[in-house]
């Protein structure tokens, strides 16, 4: 059994198609939600429309984010460990996740999440485990909207257990995919 449950979402650019039924399916089991940039403010407006309770929200700024208030970084604390979130595109994720480990190591996270190129990734570098969940609403590479989530484990000799997912848009089913 996890001590805590996180569903990692980003890049859902005001669409709500798929968005709606993952938060009725996943927020619930949830004990927080990370958004990871554009489209944050959407979390909000898909928990009116679906009626949802939504657990407590980690989310920074995306370059598609109009909210001056929201950082473009966050160091949270899970659990005793610590996790770096970004959307990516200070960080030139498109050139890979060099930058973002980086920044992770300087700032004592084993996990960096980043976000903006809209594929999932999954990767264990330098000791920072590193994650992108993909789009919630505009997929890149992959047929379909993908989104992740995350257990951490209460011994903090035991690794993260990740877990990816896509959404098939019409019917809203979640299909469990392999690690990108």
């Amino acid at each position: 059994m996890p001590a805590m449950r996180i569903l990692v979402l980003a890049d859902s650019h005001h669409d709500f198609a798929c968005l709606v039924p993952v938060l009725r399916k996943q927020a619930g089991k949830a004990d927080q939600i990370f958004h990871l940039g554009d489209g944050v403010e959407d979390l909000r407006e898909a928990a009116f429309r679906g009626r949802i309770t939504l657990p407590r929200v980690e989310a920074v700024r995306g370059n598609g984010d109009a909210e001056p208030g929201l950082p473009y970084r966050r160091l949270v604390e899970l659990e005793g460990r610590k996790a770096l979130l970004v959307h990516g595109h200070h960080e030139d994720v498109y050139s890979g996740p060099g930058r973002v480990v980086a920044a992770a190591q300087a700032a004592g996270a084993d996990l960096a999440l980043f976000a903006h190129t809209h594929r999932p990734f999954y990767e264990e570098y330098k000791g920072v485990l590193v994650l992108n969940p993909g789009s919630i609403s505009r997929p890149r590479g992959r047929p379909r909207p993908s989104f992740a989530t995350i257990d951490v484990p209460a011994e903090a000799s035991k690794w993260y257990d990740v877990r990816f997912y896509e959404v098939v848009p019409d019917s809203g089913r979640i299909i469990e995919m392999e690690a990108p």
